[in-house]
């Protein structure tokens, strides 16, 4: 019996659907005609700045490979096909190979027109959207292509490594020196020690040995430099639901956006295993797929994204604000919009930072799913964040054990969590209780010992893994000497707390505003944050038309 096809599969005529005549010449006007010989690359992996190309005539062979030379077909596109995914829509590097298999005619889009043909051809628009975002799921789904990371797969910064690659909806592959012959092959030809793994081998053929996120970032193309001559309208700083809302309403609204973040989009909505009541989704929907499709709809509507850079310092000029970038570039914009959350907070136990990464975790995704398959697992917390990871990992894993420290759930979870938690048989709340100590070896960890406030009884187990949804502290600490007004607790002032001048998201400082869980007051939800994203956009729209008023000179028209 043949092998049912995949949910993708399934979707292949969305995925690749072929445009008739008439649809090619409504989008001729979008771009450039060219030709290509036979053999000639319409685009290579790793090279920057391909648009969209649609084929008038001829075949173009899409190939994905990897830096260790295993490639594999997935496509041959025909007369009314297009060639691109979503890395087409910013320029970004390209994923796959595409070469033509004959001589091609074909129209190439460029990437600011393929957005402009998005927003003006609205039915077309939406198929190509479709088309790009399931690509790239198959890229993601598929065993070769991306960089290949060298390490154990339990390793803290093979871990790190791989949440930063999955959270930017970037693939790539992981390979254990010990099992695999490739990574052996590497280890032995790069002359790597085993302490001074992992290495990453990009596509382009660089060696990075324990990259930071940053580093890695760079070396894929997924930031480019940012022009320090240019005002942006809006600099938003942080890409979670608040500033991913602002950044779609900005764009959308004609305002020029750019968006820094320095880890991933998402923020920690993004790493929740299932959201259940945010408006519109009944089934519920995963943290990652709602941002993801926030993403590329500001993506779509010509949002600039910066990730990972991090934004280092905010210091006012003539015309608005610029933001120091990483070690030498500046950001400059008439505006900003501080929506960079909230930071986990860290358990008060002696050596946890020897677990972080491998053993102690602060998200419950699948890759750390992955790590504790079958196995027992403590969860310490009793927000809605914590309530959702216990059920994703109930499922996982043989027994979860969760710690809080109040007399139960009630006055911290939503109901609905609450009532499934009760329903799971793997799942043991234990109320009045802190993890007092934490024992292993290299960075793995074997026991837990926590205590009971009430009784004073400790209980000691062997647990191999550990989560953390102790709630979080505003990420204010870069913001330091702005002259920001911050709470006792460091969160952003706005409104009437800062003075009657101040819109209700405006800082202390004029053109600055502050929305998310790192705005005072806000309420920490998904929706609420959205709802800010939008409110935002509005208050730029003012505070731009009051300083352009204020600009023009005596008896102007205005």
């Amino acid at each position: 019996m043949a092998e049912p096809a995949s949910p993708l599969d399934q979707r292949w005529d969305q995925r690749y659907p072929t445009l008739t005549p008439d649809e090619l010449d409504r989008l001729r006007r979008f771009g450039e005609p060219r030709s290509y010989a036979a053999g000639e690359a319409l685009a290579r992996i790793g090279e920057p700045d391909h648009g969209l190309s649609l084929v008038v005539s001829g075949e173009v062979v899409i190939t994905q490979r990897d830096a260790l030379g295993h490639s594999r077909d997935m496509v041959t596109h025909h007369t009314g096909s297009f060639v691109g995914e979503l890395a087409q829509l910013t320029g970004r590097p390209s994923l796959v190979d595409a070469i033509a298999k004959t001589p091609v005619e074909a129209i190439v889009i460029p990437p600011e027109r393929l957005r402009a043909l998005l927003v003006a051809e609205a039915d077309l628009g939406e198929r190509i959207m479709r088309a790009l975002i399931l690509r790239r799921v198959g890229l993601l789904e598929t065993p070769i292509g991306g960089p290949v990371i060298v390490g154990r797969p339990t390793q803290g910064d093979v871990l790190r490594l791989e949440a930063f690659l999955s959270r930017n909806g970037q693939p790539f592959q992981t390979l254990d020196p010990e099992s695999d012959v490739d990574a052996q092959a590497l280890v032995e030809r790069f002359h790597i020690d085993p302490g001074a793994l992992p290495i990453v081998l990009c596509p382009g053929g660089q060696l990075l040995r324990k990259p930071t996120d940053n580093e890695l970032g760079h070396c894929l193309g997924m930031v480019s430099p940012i022009d320090p001559d240019r005002l942006y309208d809006v600099a938003i700083i942080g890409a979670g639901p608040a500033g991913l809302a602002a950044a779609v309403y900005a764009a959308s609204e004609g305002l020029s956006v750019m968006t820094l973040d320095c880890r991933a989009f998402g923020g920690q909505a993004g790493a929740s295993s299932r959201i259940e009541n945010y408006l519109g989704f009944p089934t519920g929907i995963t943290g990652m797929a709602l941002m993801a499709r926030a993403y590329n709809q500001a993506l779509k509507f010509g949002a600039e994204m910066a990730i990972p850079d991090e934004a280092r310092t905010l210091t006012a000029e003539a015309g608005g604000y610029r933001l120091k970038i990483g070690p030498d570039e500046t950001l400059r914009a008439r505006t900003v919009v501080v929506a960079a959350g909230a930071r986990y907070r860290r358990l008060q136990v002696a050596n946890l930072d020897a677990f972080e990464g491998a053993s102690a975790h602060y998200w419950a995704s699948p890759v750390e799913a992955r790590l504790c398959q079958g196995q027992e697992v403590v969860l310490v917390g009793g927000g809605n964040s914590a309530g959702q990871a216990v059920v994703y990992l109930a499922g996982q894993t043989r027994k979860v054990w969760q710690l809080v420290r109040g007399p139960g759930l009630e006055a911290t979870m939503s109901s609905y969590l609450i009532e499934r938690i009760r329903g799971l048989p793997n799942v043991e709340l234990l109320p009045h209780t802190e993890v007092v100590a934490l024992e292993g070896d290299g960075g793995a960890l074997q026991t837990v010992t926590w205590r009971n406030s009430r009784t004073g009884q400790t209980t000691r187990k062997s647990i191999p893994h550990v989560f953390l949804f102790i709630g979080a502290d505003p990420n204010t600490d870069w913001l330091e000497g702005s002259g920001l007004t911050l709470d006792a607790k460091g969160f952003l002032q706005t409104g009437a707390e800062v003075g009657p001048q101040a819109g209700p998201l405006e800082t202390s400082l004029p053109g600055v505003f502050a929305i998310g869980d790192v705005r005072c007051g806000s309420t920490k939800r998904v929706a609420a944050a959205v709802g800010e994203g939008a409110q935002v956009v509005a208050a730029i729209h003012a505070y731009l038309a009051q300083t352009t008023a204020r600009a023009a000179p005596p008896g102007a028209d205005r």
